[in-house]
């Protein structure tokens, strides 16, 4: 077998020049040397395409304790986030799609310290959601984490604001008079299709909202990578961190 298969997924040259200047310098705490920031980063995305316990992480790619408490020192200092924010560049708000979509949440993804974090039991057993919206090109602009049994439209204007509203395309779940009234007050267009139990079923362009098939891409993309597919961390802090590396990706190959 050979050994380099794990490395078929490692990140490119071309994204890790554009990556690279933006990681913490290569000391540590007291100058301690906190290793190559190539490796480390391939070593952590090679646990989010694969799903395996950080345990099992080749060796190659570093100790897979230090990595993860890399990875965990990182994310506490709010700097996967402020990667996902600093590749989004110039995204296109003529049209904004939103939706939300469950992810299962594994045994091992139970029981954080201080009690399990936004997991919820719906039919399908214990889900997280994963809430987004992504603008025209289906590109990612805003995501929000909760409980499996969390309505979508709780989270929608949450999703919204701040944002240049013009054409606002979701699903019928997102069809609640606060959120339709939140767009008339920002003169958006609400391309929702109006709920059966309506009493005056709203008009919506019916021709528009046949591109949020784009957001919807966008979970499919997102669920191809095994330890986003299914959550196996235990923390809300760790599998947000993992959609700011996916959105971080997406937006740094097409700056």
């Amino acid at each position: 077998m050979d050994v380099t298969v794990h490395h078929r997924h490692d990140i490119s040259d071309e994204l890790w020049a554009k990556i690279e200047p933006e990681f913490p310098n290569s000391n540590g705490k007291r100058g301690r040397p906190v290793g190559d920031n190539r490796r480390f980063f391939n070593g952590v995305l090679w646990i989010m395409r694969s799903g395996v316990p950080w345990r099992d992480l080749p060796p190659d790619y570093g100790h897979w304790n230090s990595v993860f408490v890399r990875f965990r020192r990182l994310a506490k200092a709010g700097f996967w986030t402020r990667l996902a924010k600093l590749f989004i560049n110039c995204p296109d708000f003529e049209w904004i799609m939103i939706d939300a979509s469950h992810f299962k949440v594994h045994q091992h993804g139970m029981g954080a310290p201080g009690g399990t974090e936004d997991a919820g039991r719906t039919k399908g057993g214990i889900n997280t959601k994963l809430h987004v919206a992504v603008d025209a090109h289906g590109m990612p602009v805003r995501f929000q984490i909760t409980a499996g049994n969390q309505a979508d439209c709780t989270q929608g204007i949450a999703l919204l604001e701040g944002f240049p509203l013009q054409f606002v395309l979701a699903d019928k779940g997102y069809d609640t008079d606060t959120i339709i009234g939140y767009l008339r007050s920002h003169h958006a267009d609400p391309v929702i299709p109006p709920k059966s139990n309506r009493k005056e079923q709203r008009e919506y362009d019916k021709y528009l909202y046949k591109l949020r098939h784009l957001v919807e891409n966008y979970f499919q993309k997102v669920k191809s990578w095994r330890g986003l597919a299914t959550r196996y961390v235990k923390t809300t802090l760790s599998f947000s961190s993992y959609f700011n590396i996916f959105n971080s990706l997406m937006w740094a190959k097409v700056a």
